[in-house]
């Protein structure tokens, strides 16, 4: 059972639907010579800072702009069809958060508790980084403000964008000032000085590889202090792997707990039952009226064999079947995708993949709960934000980056990973002398003698991470975006006909042009929306008739609202926007 108080808490920040709540003045509304007095009204006021953090869109939603996720629908990061937008709206160019925070910074020295001072000014910091670091990621320069700034203040509200180099080092200020003043309570719905150190490592990673691989300054600077971060983490911190020896089960579990499993999991969305905080995980992944979502067989590749070798080793991989595909992998395949013999959690029989709530045939199972938190807006698991296994790959990326990485320290980081499925280590000789030439291909621009380790880390972060929103911010800190430009591709069929997806005997799924003529309980239409990527054989292609296109001098970043610009005559746009 969650603790009472945090329900609460949950209920307050993600306002739940009370009118007597609903009726009250906000507290960014109330009058600073009233609040900011007490302990209390500081906690109470960065309390609203937490519904600042992603939510289902923002952690799972993120990944079908990436090239793990198939859906019905192309995203125009991908079509190469972004219009700049005339007004901030959802183009997330918008300062209303940015403001909030500001105003605690405005008036809690009002306060006479020092400790609370201390306490709370860390928490505002995480969140002032947290936020830069997302206007960084989309829009590269932006303008820094450290102060609320009113209709009079004419020098502010036109200044120009300030430099990706100067928004960096602010943020590390205010990560700094956060591991500084942060307690080390460990709860995953408050932030502390883990997870402070934690988003650390993930911005330095993030600028660090961004400027490595587009040849600019400061990229070591960058890398060395990401491994600090996530080795102090792994050092001094509470935290650990979530796994109870369960290979086959644990890495599902994790996910598809109610509660966050906090051994783990260092801050999370938290979701309440009782409180009518909900979500629509199990609905989006099993319903045929959502977005029909689905991996990719480009990521399914990508999981090892359970020996260590490559999948994609083998001359055959492309053309194997379903069945054939899933046996003898990477555990995490089985506890991600409904590969055969998957039974859901309370199930009592295995269930094959639903071709009507999955495009690409790969049906997603984690997160997947037992069947009552199926419906649309009753779900209640909580969804992870950050988690000790991001740091160990932080580190090994890193150090991998930098040209330090030893044995041990990928045992200590990668070498966790595997363990917890069962799977074997990664050798760091093996990796360097023999590169994967799948990888390598996808990944042309890793070079130099830790290309092969540097890769093999791309694959593990690729797996462990999937669905957690990651996808999409490597591939552009990587200067990867042009893999966006490929049609993604979904399971493998030799032909038109039925066919058993298990090998039980029992016809599964028929696919068909123009009229179904089997007894096959599933049936895959090809010739409209989805093709074969050979025509009469090959793997289900979506919407191939759309364009994609990924213009490498300007994708990398979102253009500012032309409505802004306008406001603010020296905002520079971006490139060729």
């Amino acid at each position: 059972m969650k603790n009472i108080v945090k329900l609460l808490f949950i209920s307050i920040l993600l306002v739940a639907c009370n009118d007597d709540f609903l009726d009250r003045t906000p507290l960014s509304e109330i009058a600073p010579e009233n609040s900011f007095q007490t302990a209390s009204d500081l906690e109470l006021y960065t309390n609203s800072f937490y519904n600042d953090l992603p939510g289902f869109d923002g952690i799972i939603g993120l990944d079908k702009l990436s090239d793990n996720i198939l859906y019905n629908g192309v995203p125009l990061e991908q079509s190469g069809e972004r219009l700049v937008p005339s007004t901030a709206g959802s183009s997330g160019w918008s300062w209303d958060d940015l403001r909030k925070i500001n105003t605690f910074f405005k008036y809690y020295e009002q306060c006479e508790d020092e400790a609370a001072k201390k306490e709370f000014s860390g928490v505002a910091s995480f969140f002032r980084a947290y936020f830069y670091y997302n206007k960084l990621k989309r829009f590269g320069d932006v303008p820094w403000y450290d102060q609320v700034i009113g209709s009079q203040d004419t020098d502010l509200l036109l200044k120009p964008r300030d430099s990706r180099v100067f928004i960096t080092e602010k943020i590390i200020e205010d990560l700094d000032r956060a591991i500084a003043n942060l307690n080390t309570d460990q709860s995953s719905d408050r932030v502390n000085i883990w997870t402070a150190l934690a988003l650390k490592s993930r911005i330095c990673l993030f600028e660090g590889t961004y400027r490595k691989y587009r040849n600019l300054s400061g990229a070591d600077e960058l890398l060395t202090l990401a491994f600090q971060a996530a080795q102090k983490v792994m050092t001094e911190g509470p935290y650990a792997l979530y796994s109870t020896g369960n290979t086959n089960d644990d890495y599902r579990d994790l996910f598809a707990s109610n509660d966050a499993k906090e051994v783990e999991i260092m801050l999370a969305r938290r979701y309440s039952k009782d409180l009518n905080v909900v979500n629509s995980v199990n609905y989006y992944f099993t319903s045929p009226t959502q977005e029909d979502i689905g991996l990719t067989k480009s990521i399914v590749d990508t999981y090892l064999m359970n020996d260590g070798n490559s999948f994609t080793n083998q001359v055959d991989y492309e053309t194997k079947t379903f069945l054939q595909e899933s046996q003898n992998r990477d555990p995490r395949m089985s506890q991600t995708v409904r590969t055969p013999g998957y039974i859901r959690i309370d199930g009592a029989s295995p269930l094959l993949p639903d071709f009507s709530a999955a495009i690409s045939g790969y049906q997603i199972a984690k997160y997947v709960t037992d069947e009552t938190q199926d419906g649309f807006q009753v779900g209640f698991q909580d969804l992870p934000i950050l988690r000790f296994a991001e740091v160990l790959l932080n580190f090994a990326e890193a150090k991998a980056e930098l040209g330090l990485i030893t044995q041990q320290d990928i045992d200590n980081s990668i070498g966790l990973l595997r363990a917890r499925v069962g799977m074997p280590l990664l050798n760091l000789g093996i990796a360097n002398a023999s590169p994967d030439p799948v990888l390598q291909a996808r990944y042309s621009n890793v070079s130099g003698a830790n290309a092969g380790v540097i890769l093999e880390i791309r694959r593990e972060r690729r797996v462990e991470l999937v669905l957690e929103g990651f996808r999409y911010d490597d591939l552009m800190r990587w200067k990867n975006g042009k893999l966006l430009e490929n049609h993604f591709n979904g399971m493998y069929f030799s032909g038109l006909g039925a066919f058993d997806l298990d090998g039980n005997g029992s016809l599964d799924v028929e696919l068909y042009t123009g009229s179904p003529s089997t007894a096959a309980p599933q049936k895959v239409e090809i010739g409209g929306v989805i093709t074969l990527s050979n025509g009469s054989s090959g793997n289900l292609v979506p919407f191939a008739d759309r364009s994609k296109n990924f213009d490498e001098t300007r994708d990398y970043l979102y253009p500012i609202p032309s409505g802004d610009r306008q406001l603010n005559p020296n905002l520079a746009q971006n490139p060729n926007w």
